[in-house]
């Protein structure tokens, strides 16, 4: 959840996060045009840290694709009685229709969300943040580390692909040959990840992570009247959408 670049600092993380979290469940208990204007919001936010190409790029190669593949079965394979369309054994009616605009909005809202917590959410200074609130040290390590470690994974395999190649070993043949060379690189893998572990929990001890006193930080980070606002603002928000969702299922 960490973008390498360095991003512009407009707002605390702990407000960027209860934005992207309103978003998220606006988009998803009100979906079709209320997700769209969400999504709309998200890109300008992205824009707003400077990541706005790069969230577009991903944004299209996972969440629109998944969106467009979920909403093309939907509609061709959700029975119901008002048939709009047909040709051959498939038929689009106008229940499935309905359907796949709902799923696919709620999906397309939460699939942004989520994507744009990964390109500007400090995950240190999130971290941090919710330490000087309260969470433990060792509830804001866990969460920290097990969002990073499929990232750490995958470029120490790339190291050890590399090296592989190095040797003269071909990699980069039909899917046999893959499969013979990458399997016998898991286990150097695991291994490299178990001896990581080992290293930072020295590394933590020798810092006196696991002492029963107050923790500092080298970096503060501001959480400005600003920021409090938002927070505030994002909340009430997300009320007053759980409370016309309740008045529209009333009504």
């Amino acid at each position: 959840m960490q973008n390498n670049k360095e991003q512009k600092n407009i707002l605390n993380p702990l407000t960027n996060l209860y934005i992207i979290l309103a978003l998220a469940i606006i988009s998803a208990l009100f979906g079709n045009g209320t997700a769209i204007i969400c999504v709309l919001v998200m890109i300008g936010i992205a824009f707003t840290y400077r990541t706005g190409k790069e969230y577009l790029k991903l944004w299209v190669k996972t969440i629109f694709f998944v969106t467009v593949v979920c909403f093309i079965f939907q509609i061709l394979f959700i029975p119901g009685d008002t048939v709009i369309w047909k040709l051959w054994v498939f038929s689009i009616t106008q229940e499935g229709l309905d359907k796949a605009v709902s799923l696919c909005s709620k999906i397309l809202g939460i699939g942004s969300a989520a994507i744009l917590s990964v390109k500007i959410l400090n995950l240190n200074k999130l971290m941090a943040v919710l330490e000087k609130k309260g969470v433990s040290p060792t509830v804001s390590y866990v969460l920290m580390s097990t969002a990073s470690i499929i990232p750490q994974m995958n470029k120490k395999m790339g190291t050890i692909l590399e090296a592989q190649k190095s040797r003269g070993i071909e990699m980069e043949s039909n899917l046999i040959v893959r499969a013979k060379a990458f399997f016998p690189s898991v286990g150097p893998l695991i291994l490299n990840s178990i001896v990581s572990a080992e290293e930072r929990a020295i590394t933590l001890e020798a810092r006196a992570f696991s002492a029963p006193c107050k923790k500092t930080t080298l970096h503060e980070i501001p959480d400005t009247g600003t920021d409090k606002a938002v927070r505030i603002l994002a909340i009430a928000a997300v009320v007053a959408a759980i409370g016309g969702k309740i008045v529209l299922w009333i009504v």
